[in-house]
């Protein structure tokens, strides 16, 4: 079988991603905790007392980011003293646009140079089909310049994600059942299209494209709603080329390994880890 469980109950789970050294980390929005999987364990490593929704580590320094509902803002590990025990320190990274708070960022990608890309939308219901105001904004990889590639008139934008050579940002706008395509042009503009409509389930939660520009898309759906997940394969022109069916209708995150022979995705409803082996 493809498919293989790594870890179960762990709560409501999301936002696979892996550190400097290859290890791969999830978060928990209901508890807060922010956890690395250990020969088949969690293992807590940091907990932010709020509502974490997404994690990445920036590329050039390994710094751990969340993304957290609760404290409406983007937190860093400013501090970490692994060897005196002691818990990582963060601190505010962004909390606001223009003066304005942000309403919870629910998504978050850096690209090589470190500059980071990430989605402003609150709590799901916050911004929907009829209150489309969610944002997509870039910061510098300075953190010196903050500016929005789309601002207030999405309908609950989550996950997000870079094509392999940086020039494509595509994102999950949730309530909407898409994926928007952002293609930047030579003189840095971005240009905001609808890369593919889904039909059935809530919408697109989070996607990773793999070394030929396939897309892998986590579709989510409510528990009850819907019997299974599924991941849906977009090829390179948007065109849907292939379906994964896993356990569970909450599929909350994905993310490759280094190589991409393995698809990591996590499930809400069970708390679960699962790992796709591609190669088979």
């Amino acid at each position: 079988m493809p498919l293989e469980k790594v870890v179960e109950g762990a709560g409501s789970v999301t936002s696979p991603t892996f550190d400097k050294h290859g290890v791969l980390h999830v978060c928990c929005t209901q508890t807060g905790a922010v956890h690395k999987i250990v020969d088949g364990e969690l293992v807590e490593v940091l907990n932010t007392q709020g509502q974490p929704s997404t994690i990445v580590f920036d590329p050039n320094l390994g710094t751990l980011y969340v993304c957290d509902l609760a404290h409406q803002a983007i937190l860093r590990v400013e501090e970490e003293d692994q060897s005196a025990g002691q818990a990582p320190v963060l601190a505010e990274f962004v909390t606001e646009y223009e003066g304005r708070l942000l309403r919870g960022p629910t998504g978050m990608v850096f690209d090589a140079a470190g500059n980071m890309y990430f989605c402003d939308s609150g709590p799901m219901g916050d911004t929907t089909l009829g209150n489309p105001k969610a944002s997509v904004y870039n910061i510098a990889c300075d953190a010196s310049l903050l500016q929005p590639l789309a601002a207030d008139c999405l309908a609950h934008a989550t996950g997000l994600c870079l094509s392999p050579n940086g020039q494509t940002l595509y994102v999950c706008e949730t309530m909407n059942n898409r994926i928007l395509r952002f293609a930047q042009r030579p003189n840095g503009v971005w240009h905001m299209s609808v890369y593919h409509n889904f039909s059935g389930g809530v919408g697109p939660m989070s996607c990773a494209a793999d070394n030929s520009r396939a897309l892998y898309v986590a579709r989510y759906d409510f528990r009850g709603q819907s019997s299974e997940g599924i991941i849906s394969i977009l090829l390179p022109n948007g065109q849907l080329h292939a379906e994964l069916a896993i356990p569970g209708a909450e599929v909350t995150g994905l993310c490759f390994d280094e190589e991409c022979k393995f698809l990591y995705i996590t499930e809400a409803s069970a708390g679960a880890i699962y790992r796709y082996n591609l190669k088979e």
